[in-house]
């Protein structure tokens, strides 16, 4: 399986450098987060980056975020299919969309009806990933139309999100064996808990991702599901903010990340992998006389 990581949260820095970390964090290719940053709009520009640095840019993430909503326009339709543009042209396979909020039903017709045949036009498919509830005073409100597996099943191709299940507070295995056929790419990171959207490093959360990643190697080697057939990505999706003035402490925060999926896709012991019984109850404390999210792999490997 081809290990992604995502320009998304190196937004703040140059799109080549963004490049030049993940390439030098050993990762396979680049998940491209279109932002306000117009080189992430520009194909010539991406394709500029991934010949600078060697690494190309395998998937594309739409403009859906909030900080990104008057990139590619206001309309979701049409952001999609600009953001299908841009896959096209620099190569990616698949371009990501969220879902569309519960009062966007044109977008959500267009997704069931018209995304895969438009999709195919531009050689790529269009991934749906699944969102959580938003917490308003306390209360879980579902904003997004596609929160659960339930939710995802009508898609040809889903994207699965492992800190959004876990504020939605859906199980990821069963999710992930729910949808095991259409599973086109996953994001994979820990979340700590509660209502917040963590994408925390993994095994400092409380996320069984030691049993998930097993049965997703163990998937890739008997060939079962859309993983066996070669049509699975995996993007590790990480907070990497108090990294980012730091770049030889960022490569080897990616590195080290990079090493524990690869181990754990490979079917080693969770604990020795991640510190911690696959199984929490809450997640690991980080106020203690060390630094939790502190890498311990240099740049260099070791």
């Amino acid at each position: 399986m081809r290990l992604l990581a995502s320009t998304g949260p190196l937004f703040a820095r140059p799109l080549d450098w963004a490049f030049a970390v993940i390439a030098e964090a050993g990762y396979d290719g680049v998940e491209l987060m279109v932002t306000q940053d117009p080189a992430t709009q520009d194909a010539e520009e991406v394709l500029a980056a991934a010949r600078k640095e060697g690494i190309r840019p395998e998937v594309v993430h739409g403009p859906f975020l909030l900080l990104t909503r008057r990139v590619f326009g206001t309309d979701p339709v049409d952001k999609a299919r600009r953001s299908l543009e841009l896959a096209g042209t620099v190569g990616a396979d698949l371009m990501i969309v969220h879902p569309p909020y519960r009062w966007q039903r044109r977008f959500h017709r267009w997704l069931v009806e018209d995304a895969d045949d438009e999709a195919a036009r531009h050689s790529a498919r269009v991934g749906v990933e699944n969102l959580y509830p938003v917490a308003v005073a306390d209360r879980p409100i579902r904003f997004h139309r596609y929160t659960t597996a339930e939710d995802l099943a009508p898609f040809h191709h889903v994207v699965l999100d492992t800190s959004h299940f876990g504020v939605a507070e859906v199980d990821i295995n069963v999710a992930y064996r729910q949808l095991r056929e259409q599973a086109a790419h996953l994001h994979v990171s820990d979340h700590r808990g509660g209502p917040r959207d963590s994408h925390a490093p993994l095994g400092h959360g409380r996320l069984p991702l030691g049993a998930f990643l097993h049965r997703v190697g163990e998937d890739e080697r008997l060939g079962l599901g859309a993983v066996g057939r070669g049509r699975t990505s995996m993007t590790l999706e990480l907070d990497c903010r108090r990294y980012l003035d730091d770049r030889s402490a960022l490569v080897g925060y990616l590195r080290q990340e990079r090493y524990k999926a690869q181990a754990l896709l490979a079917g080693a012991p969770v604990e020795e992998v991640l510190g911690r019984p696959d199984v929490v109850a809450v997640a690991p404390s980080v106020d203690t006389g060390e630094d939790a999210d502190q890498p311990t792999v240099a740049p260099d490997g070791t």
